[in-house]
Formats: structure tokens, C-alpha cells, sequence
């Protein structure tokens, strides 16, 4: 760390406005601590570390003073006026962890009028968390793919039918948009924006710096035993699919098993997971053949014990979920920079 700082520390006063990327990171009352530190250390290692400074970080709000997030921390921040944010090379809006302080951003008129008057001339548009509700409220997201906290993908899905929602993912790039989901997953996409600015080594050495894995891609699912919770009602019954993916498990053996006819099965499944069981279930096996391509297994020996007919179907479905194929799935979990998938 001390060898890493005195290689790279640089005067934030010395930046040539040129070459440096201005960074916004906008908050509000009730934003998650994490939403904003996350992406700002991100960028401030990548400054420390790389050859000349990269980024000018700066938060922001709608009023600017001190901002009081979920955790009781405030933040000193400037105001978001449209002089500032016209400035910015990259605008991140963060969540909030609790929904009424989510809606009264949203419902923010002067803040969303200065965001989309912003947004054609910005490089990059994004969001962390639940900040994705505010750009789909906004108008920003229509017909773009995102992402979001997983708890709240089906809310951001009907909400917002415009928006094509990919609630299994990390983050998501979508020309210059990129959102991201939970907390965390936003520290994924600063490095991928790193990666993108200043090249995959780079970001490699911030993610060792910061004690992070390197190659979360985005595609890579932000949970793993999220389905479950996902399910609600029905976890007793994702654990019993779990365990038999190699057969069928049609709507009439799951609303069997969950003691309800097929019809009202349906309708009560999809109101409690926001998707239809049998893409659940697809949801399933992806994520077993998630598993077993990351442990080495072949494509065909995947699809085998995740219970896909074949590996061609099981190709067919990681293309239309995840928008890559399991041979470049494979790959990345070994050596793949964290590159987001792109639009």
C-alpha cells in the first residue's frame, strides 16, 4: 500500500482538466453509504495508481450541503446544478435504502429536469443499486437493458416496461448507460469503467488493491441463494426443484407439489416472483450450469447435470439471458478483465 501510494499519489490541484475524466456520484437524503463510496475509492486508486491522475470526483445533491445518508453518515457535497453536471464526463446516481426516500427523489422536478438536460452531452449515464428507479423515472432507460438490487427487479420490470430489465447480472452496459445492482456490485462497475478508461491492467491492479476479485464480470449473477429468497412462498419449493433439475419440472408437477392447481399456481407464482415458474426454473439451471462451468466442466456435462436436453439448449438459453455463449461464460471466470456486457 505505501509503495502504491508514493508511486502514484498525485495533487489533485496539479490535474491537467484535459486529460481527466470528471466523476459525479449525486446523492440524496437516505442514499447508502456504499453507493457512493464504493465507485469514489474505485476512482481514487485508479488516480493513485495510474501513470498520470484519471478522474476528478465529486458528489453531488440537489441542494448541495451536508447530505445524511442510510447509515446516519453525512456527506459534504456540492450542489447538482446544470452548470456542474454539464461538466461531468460520467454521472452515477445512487439508491436509497428505503423506498419513501427513493420516491421523493424521483419525484425531485428540478433535479430530473437537470439530469435530462445533461444526459445527451454526458460519456456515461449510470446508476447503483435502486438509483436505477430514478433514471427509469426520468425517462432515461426506455429501451435500454439494466439492472438493478435483485430485490427489486420485478418492481423495476412492471413499473417500467420500457426499460428491459436483466435482474440477473452485476451491472449492465448499455451504450454509454450503465447500471448496476446491489451495493457492492456498483464497486464491479467503476472497475469495469476503469478497465474501459484505462485499460484491463489497471483495473487489475485497483481490484488488488482494494482486496477485490477482478474478473466479476457483469454477467456474472449478483447472488447466489437470491432465487430462493426471490420465491418467497415458494422457497420450500425451490429447494425441491433444486434438487431435481435433471427431470421435468413442468407447471403441473410444481403446482403439485406446491398444493395448488396449475392455474392458480401460475398466477400466484408469478405474482410472488414476477416470473413465470417455468422461466424460473430456467433461471434454475442456468445458474447450476453457471456453477459447474466455473468448476471446469465441459458444456456438455453442464447442460447434462443442470438439466438442459442439450448443450445446444442450454447455449441457446445463457445467449438470451446473459447475452454470451457458456464457452465465453467459462472463460471469463478464469481470466476475463472486469469487462460489462455491452449493448
Amino acid at each position: 500500500m505505501v509503495r502504491a501510494i508514493r508511486r502514484g499519489s498525485h495533487d489533485n490541484g496539479s490535474m491537467n482538466p484535459a486529460n481527466v475524466r470528471a466523476v459525479g456520484l449525486l446523492v440524496f437524503t437516505g442514499s447508502q453509504l456504499l453507493d457512493a463510496a464504493g465507485p469514489a475509492d474505485v476512482f481514487d486508486v485508479a488516480n493513485r495508481l495510474a501513470p498520470t491522475p484519471m478522474y476528478r470526483v465529486r458528489l453531488l445533491s440537489p441542494e448541495g450541503g451536508a447530505v445524511r445518508t442510510s447509515s446516519g453518515v453525512s456527506l459534504a457535497t456540492e450542489a447538482a446544478t446544470p452548470a456542474r453536471l454539464a461538466r461531468l464526463h460520467t454521472l452515477l446516481l445512487t439508491g436509497a435504502a428505503r423506498e419513501a426516500e427513493l420516491r421523493t427523489a424521483a419525484l425531485d422536478a428540478t433535479t430530473a429536469r437537470a439530469v435530462r438536460a445533461a444526459a445527451p452531452r454526458l460519456q456515461r449515464l449510470g446508476s447503483v443499486c435502486s438509483g436505477a428507479f430514478l433514471l427509469a423515472a426520468w425517462g432515461l432507460l426506455d429501451g435500454h437493458r439494466a439492472t438493478t438490487h435483485w430485490a427489486g427487479a420485478a418492481r423495476l420490470r412492471q413499473g417500467f416496461p420500457a426499460v428491459r430489465v436483466e435482474e440477473d447480472a452485476l451491472y449492465v452496459q448499455s451504450g454509454r448507460l450503465w447500471t448496476s445492482g446491489g451495493v457492492s456490485a456498483g464497486i464491479d462497475m467503476a472497475l469495469a469503467m476503469v478497465a474501459a478508461d484505462g485499460g484491463r491492467w489497471l483495473a487489475a491492479r485497483v481490484a488488488q488493491e482494494l482486496i477485490l476479485p477482478a474478473h466479476r464480470v457483469g454477467n456474472q449473477s449478483q447472488y447466489a441463494d437470491v432465487l430462493q429468497a426471490q420465491a418467497g412462498r415458494y422457497g420450500a419449493l425451490v429447494d425441491w426443484a433444486r434438487a431435481r433439475l435433471t427431470e421435468a419440472l413442468t407447471v403441473e408437477r410444481l403446482a403439485e407439489q406446491a398444493g395448488e392447481s396449475p392455474r392458480s399456481f401460475h398466477r400466484h407464482f408469478v405474482e410472488a416472483t414476477g416470473q413465470t415458474p417455468a422461466a424460473f426454473v430456467e433461471q434454475l439451471r442456468l445458474q447450476a450450469a453457471r456453477e459447474q462451468l466455473a468448476a471446469g466442466a465441459s458444456a456438455k456435462a453442464a447442460a447434462r447435470a443442470a438439466g438442459f436436453g442439450s448443450d445446444t439448449v442450454m447455449g441457446r438459453a445463457f445467449q438470451r439471458r446473459l447475452g454470451l455463449s457458456p464457452a465465453e461464460y467459462r472463460r471469463t471466470q478464469g481470466h476475463a478483465a472486469p469487462v460489462g456486457p455491452q449493448a
